[in-house]
């Protein structure tokens, strides 16, 4: 028996390390990597370069090619707007043309449309899709009669929820397709979870999902649910980082992100929630009227928020980008993600890097981090014990 059992490990060991050298050749975590959202880039008026602030958004463009990201969101109010479709598609236009360099760059970029995209219905439909089509077409996995409005992304470790949230054949102004929502949430095996769309989720001055309190807290709880922690919108032009608390724990709060601050007049905001908030408790923690975008990095399973805020509004001064407000979380590693056991490293994963950790302690007393991970058996050395409970759970990682 006891030959048997030693052979057994034996061929444990040997796959392990297979699948390893495996791993390690093919990436399997994902290198870091990051994105930029920002809304909001409306001019004052028509005549003021086309009813879109260029300048300002011109910079911002040029911060995402310069940071190399991966895509880049913007929850919308593209243009100042107007009823004339041929004149909206014009805006529509200007603002494209002016992002132009982050398609030049090969970074995807992903739009959705703000109140003042559309200034009627449906001749406003027919102004977005002819802007944004053919190489410029928005992907068309959205729902019947909200194709290249309302549509999800999946990319690496992420998959991010652009929603149209205008009048739409689907449902009214200031609500979401919730049905959708619900079956792209169940079909997710990507570890983080974003949403945008333009309005806020929480009203704060002008109108707001949270105008329909029932059906936003519906919204909200899908994607707390599904491990979500951020929700960015525009429509207030100002940078606004609120957390919702509806039990106590900060550590499990969905934080609602305005970003509404790519060049929009400034709104001043007396820090007031006005609406109906449900059972949820709002907390501004960072609030400027400061133009600027968040740069969000995404490292395994920790992200990392950051508000670049440019040091005056004043486009007539070549703008300078710092970091400022700064949020962190992780998706696993609290009582409701637990690590996986033999995930040495606390990254969440099992892998070749926990692995390591075995084969540096092999036959040694446990060092830091332990890979002593048989505590039913404790005995103060990594031997046989331990790799078998590491195979035992190899490759499993912490669901959102």
């Amino acid at each position: 028996m006891e030959d048997k059992m030693r052979e057994k490990n034996k061929a444990k060991f040997v796959f392990a390390v297979f699948l390893s050298a495996v791993l390690a050749s093919t990436g399997f975590a994902w290198e870091p990597w990051k994105f930029i959202v920002t809304a909001d880039c409306r001019s004052a008026s028509a005549s003021d370069h086309n009813g879109v602030n260029i300048a300002i958004l011109s910079e911002i463009a040029a911060e995402v090619v310069k940071h190399d990201v991966d895509f880049f969101l913007f929850a919308g109010d593209l243009c100042i707007g107007i009823s004339d479709q041929q004149a909206l598609e014009e805006q529509l236009r200007t603002c494209r043309g002016t992002v132009q360099p982050i398609y030049d760059a090969g970074i995807a970029v992903y739009f959705v449309r703000g109140n003042h995209d559309c200034s009627s219905y449906p001749s406003c439909i027919d102004a977005w899709n002819n802007v944004f089509s053919g190489p410029y077409a928005l992907p068309d996995n959205g729902p019947e009669g909200e194709v290249n409005l309302t549509y999800s992304v999946t990319h690496k470790n992420v998959l991010v929820l652009a929603l149209d949230e205008l009048n739409t054949p689907n449902h009214a102004k200031n609500y979401v397709n919730q049905a959708w929502i619900d079956d792209v949430l169940a079909a997710n095996d990507k570890p983080h979870l974003f949403a945008f769309g333009h309005f806020t989720a929480f009203k704060m001055m002008w109108d707001s999902l949270g105008d329909h309190p029932a059906d936003r807290d519906l919204f909200w709880d899908s994607l707390k649910n599904a491990g979500g922690r951020t929700y960015f919108c525009g429509h207030e032009h100002f940078f606004d980082r609120a957390s919702a608390d509806d039990d106590g724990d900060p550590n499990n709060d969905l934080y609602q992100y305005v970003i509404g601050s790519a060049g929009a007049p400034e709104h001043n905001w007396d820090r007031s929630w006005i609406g109906d908030n449900s059972d949820m408790t709002l907390t501004s923690i960072y609030h400027t009227v400061r133009f600027g975008y968040v740069i969000v990095d995404i490292d395994g399973f920790d992200v990392t928020l950051t508000w670049m805020e440019r040091h005056t509004n004043d486009s007539q001064i070549p703008g300078i980008y710092e970091p400022n407000d700064v949020w962190s979380y992780t998706v696993c590693g609290d009582a409701t993600h637990p690590y996986p056991t033999g995930d040495i490293n606390r990254d969440c994963y099992v892998d070749y890097i926990d692995f390591a950790s075995i084969g540096s302690q092999w036959k040694l007393p446990p060092g830091i981090p332990s890979a002593d991970i048989a505590p039913e058996v404790p005995d103060g050395v990594v031997n046989l014990k331990d790799l078998a409970v590491f195979v035992d759970h190899w490759l499993e990682y912490t669901e959102p």
